[in-house]
């Protein structure tokens, strides 16, 4: 699944030359489950909570898998000039807000209060960077890190996700240490589920410049300057 965003700025192109000037171009419904079949007649029974292939119900979803697909996701569409793109659904397998389905959530239906799953944080952090200026940002020596950055108001934001389920260390140059980092990752599911505005809350001041991402991790760091990373 990592691996198709590696496909996306390739389709993106191939658009454009198929349609020429016709833009802006908009891009969606996407999400990590499959809505129907293209092959069949029906999507894949996945009782199991399985990684079940063309699946309407793909645990991944309500994982950090998604919350880290998501920011390559945007990443990707971002840099080739798509104008707006849509993930998903509010609730349901496709959604970012847990609500008791007709499926078995494991974890969140032993829960109570109200429940939001790891990727709702990078939906409701990313829509804050509407209409702000992309910034040139990359990664030296390493293509499963995703990397955006925007300028909005005087204030840089640069969004991180590691695409593997193995740790990773990012060393950001030129970045002052006071620099605000909020960090989702697995040992704070738990509260990230319980608090919609945890990204908000749980910021804490970058130490050095290297960021620690373990399996699958998402960080926002905030530099309050314009600045290109």
């Amino acid at each position: 699944m990592m691996e198709t965003l590696q496909a996306i700025p390739h389709l993106i192109r191939s658009t454009h030359a198929f349609m020429g000037d016709r833009l802006p171009l908009r891009i969606g419904p996407s999400q990590l489950g499959c809505r129907e079949n293209p092959y069949g007649k029906s999507t894949a029974p996945n009782e199991a909570n399985g990684r079940v292939c063309l699946s309407r119900i793909d645990p991944r979803q309500r994982g950090l898998f998604n919350a880290a697909w998501t920011v390559g996701y945007f990443a990707a569409c971002a840099r080739e000039g798509i104008e707006a793109v849509a993930f998903g659904d509010f609730t349901g397998p496709f959604g970012y807000v847990y609500r008791k389905a007709d499926f078995v959530q494991p974890w969140f239906d032993e829960q109570d209060g109200r429940m939001v799953y790891p990727a709702f944080h990078v939906m409701a952090g990313l829509s804050k960077l509407s209409g702000a200026t992309l910034l040139s940002v990359g990664t030296s020596g390493v293509d499963s890190i995703a990397a955006i950055a925007a300028e909005k108001d005087g204030r840089t934001t640069l969004w991180l996700s590691n695409l593997t389920a193995k740790k990773q260390s990012v060393q950001l140059p030129d970045t002052p240490i006071s620099a605000p980092t909020a960090l989702l990752a697995a040992d704070q599911f738990e509260r990230a589920a319980a608090d919609p505005n945890f990204m908000e809350s749980s910021g804490r001041q970058l130490g050095d410049q290297f960021i620690s991402l373990d399996a699958y991790a998402v960080a926002r760091v905030d530099l309050h300057r314009s600045s290109s990373t």
